[in-house]
Parts: C-alpha cells; structure tokens; sequence
C-alpha cells in the first residue's frame, strides 16, 4: 500500500510540471495558459546565465538577452537575481543571448550565444534538470564549434510607463 501511495504522489507532482517553449511554438491555447514570469521559466533562465557567465567568462558584468516572447516582468526577474546584470537594449554589445528555453516537467534545455574569448560568439546547449530535492542546475553542456557570424537583435521591450499629467 505504501508503494501504491508513493507511486501515486510522484504521478500528481509530475503531471502536473509545466511544458512551455520560447520563443513560443504551441497552439495558441497553451500559449494562453503559459507565462514565461511564472516558475519554473525564470530560475531556469537565472541558473541558465549564472553557469554561462561561470564557465565562458567573456564579459565582466552580465549583459542578457532572453528569448522572443519572454515578458518585461521576466526581465525584472531575472535582473534582479543575478548580481550586477541588466538586459541587453543595443545591438552589437556584448551579451549571453539566451535563443530558445525548451521546458519538460523537471527537465530543460536552453540554446546560448556567449562571446567567445578570442572575439565572435559561439552557440552551447545547456541540459538542465531538478528533482524534488534538488534545485535547477546544468546537467552537461554542449558545445557548438560554428561561429556565429552576428549575435541575436536584443529582445527587451521596456515596460510602459505611465506619467502623470497635470491637466490644470
């Protein structure tokens, strides 16, 4: 009985992981039902910058773009948990370009551009996974050897600002 207890539990927890692509490529049902501000997407994101900015080095602070469809509210997030980092706004700067975030129950991969040392910007994938006991962290890594000739537009858009006006 006890086996049939846990065997159950295990079975609720992880039908009930979530499963998101970005940049998005559901039906727009499961696009409506995905944030990419909801968890698990940005401590994957954060772990995802952390390990690049550990393992490539390349840039002093971390400069970030995230993938098409991520929200400003995700920016925010992520900003504010990874020490001395911002989203990239210009083209042409430095950055960890997080292409694509590919999640499945307890298991991620995230696509990566990084500057390389000798100049240009090389391509990895990051496997990630976490268990119930464990937090998010990088499995093993791959690699890519094609350069890449001109690094991902920025992704970032600003979050709307409203003023307030004195009509008198």
């Amino acid at each position: 009985m006890k086996y049939l207890l846990i065997s159950f539990v295990a079975l609720v927890f992880s039908s009930c992981s979530p499963v998101a692509t970005y940049p998005p490529i559901e039906i727009d049902t499961a696009v409506s039902f995905s944030n990419s501000s909801y968890e698990p997407v940005p401590t994957i994101l954060v772990t995802t910058i952390e390990y690049a900015h550990d393992h490539y080095g390349g840039i002093e602070n971390v400069v970030y773009n995230l993938p098409k469809g991520m929200s400003s509210e995700t920016y925010d997030i992520v900003t504010s948990r990874v020490a001395k980092s911002k989203p990239l706004e210009n083209a042409g700067e430095q950055a960890y370009h997080i292409t694509e975030l590919r999640v499945r129950g307890l298991k991620a991969e995230a696509d990566i551009v990084f500057p390389r040392a000798g100049g240009g910007n090389e391509t990895a994938t990051l496997y990630l996974s976490k268990s119930f006991t464990n937090p998010w962290r990088v499995n093993r890594e791959r690699i890519w050897l094609i350069p890449v000739a001109q690094a991902p537009a920025p992704n970032y858009v600003a979050p709307e600002h409203t003023a307030i006006v004195d009509t008198e």
